[in-house]
């Protein structure tokens, strides 16, 4: 009995110490502690949604190969869209001022050489311009590969043969560059549009029209990359996030080139540092955008169709794709 009364009052001491003195602090003190039980549970379920998302679904692995076909057509790219400026308005100077919306990562001396071959090469040979928008579509079918083979992974769609499967991604990346490119030439043309009739436009409103176009694009990307198409609604899910990051890391890239500008001789290393984490930073964007994209296509099938057997995928929201 002496043992029992013990082992009592060792229980009770604990409680007590937890509850305080007065009997207001001891009514709150458990409320505290679910309350803390509680936010702590959800921060770990957070962080478990966000680890099985982009770690446990393999979007992390593919994050560099991504990276990499970015920094590849970098230089394409412009060309590409300098060329295709160049067709479309018959103009070089306008040519040159859209290609120098894509060419803004590149450091200023390779931007300006860039630019230069792209104009003479329009008045030596069209053929050369057939052959940089060529590159351009070769370099981004690399890019859209790598898309492709994410959203296939995640939404188990079958993936056609080698030949069938280049030529779906060239014909991606042609979609994709020339929709770009037009996008390019559209702003420039609404930017002399603007100073030539003098108006004042708010520094947001191109960024909020940049957006819209933005996610229009990944999400008609995201919809088509695999050959089991996604709904719009669910494109859309990854097409949003998508363009806000990529609307976001130009923006950071323009503050770090500032930063480092003119510090000589290590300014080119510098530079190249920021156009390796830029082009990090949009595939992550772009994966991670596909990720959302196919989590939200499992939830909407599983909303449809209860029965049906998906691969899991977690979407860090808190819904878990299935």
């Amino acid at each position: 009995m002496g043992r029992g009364r013990r082992d009592s009052a060792e229980v009770d001491e604990p409680a007590a110490a937890d509850g305080g003195s007065g009997p207001g602090q001891a009514r709150q003190s458990p409320a505290h502690r679910r309350a803390s039980r509680v936010v702590g549970e959800r921060i770990r379920r957070g962080a478990g949604r966000v680890a099985a998302f982009y770690w446990d679904s393999g979007i992390s692995d593919d994050v560099p190969a991504l990276a990499w076909y970015l920094i590849g057509a970098c230089v394409p790219l412009t060309l590409g869209v300098a060329a295709l400026a160049a067709v479309v308005l018959g103009d070089g100077a306008q040519a040159e001022r859209a290609a120098s919306r894509v060419a803004d990562l590149l450091p200023p001396s390779a931007r300006d050489q860039v630019l230069e071959l792209v104009l003479r090469t329009r008045r030596d040979s069209p053929w050369l311009l057939a052959l940089a928008v060529g590159s351009m579509v070769w370099a981004g079918a690399g890019a859209t590969g790598v898309v492709e083979r994410v959203a296939s992974r995640l939404l188990a769609a079958p993936r056609p043969g080698p030949v069938a499967l280049k030529l779906r991604h060239l014909g991606l990346a042609a979609i994709m560059v020339l929709l770009i490119g037009l996008m390019a030439i559209t702003a420039t043309e609404a930017t002399g549009l603007r100073a030539r009739l003098n108006l004042d436009v708010p520094p947001w409103v191109p960024l909020l029209v940049s957006a819209v176009v933005i996610a229009g694009i990944t999400a008609l990307l995201y919809r088509y990359a695999a050959t089991r198409h996604l709904t719009w609604r669910a494109a859309m899910r990854g097409g949003v996030p998508a363009a806000v990051a990529l609307e976001a890391t130009p923006l950071l890239a323009g503050y770090y080139a500032r930063a480092v500008a003119g510090r000589t001789p290590v300014q080119v290393f510098l530079v190249l540092a920021g156009l390796l984490f830029t082009c990090y930073l949009v595939a992550v964007g772009l994966l991670v955008g596909a990720g959302l994209a196919v989590a939200r296509q499992h939830a909407l099938d599983r909303a449809t169709s209860p029965s049906r057997r998906l691969p899991r995928v977690s979407e860090p929201g808190g819904a878990a794709g299935a």
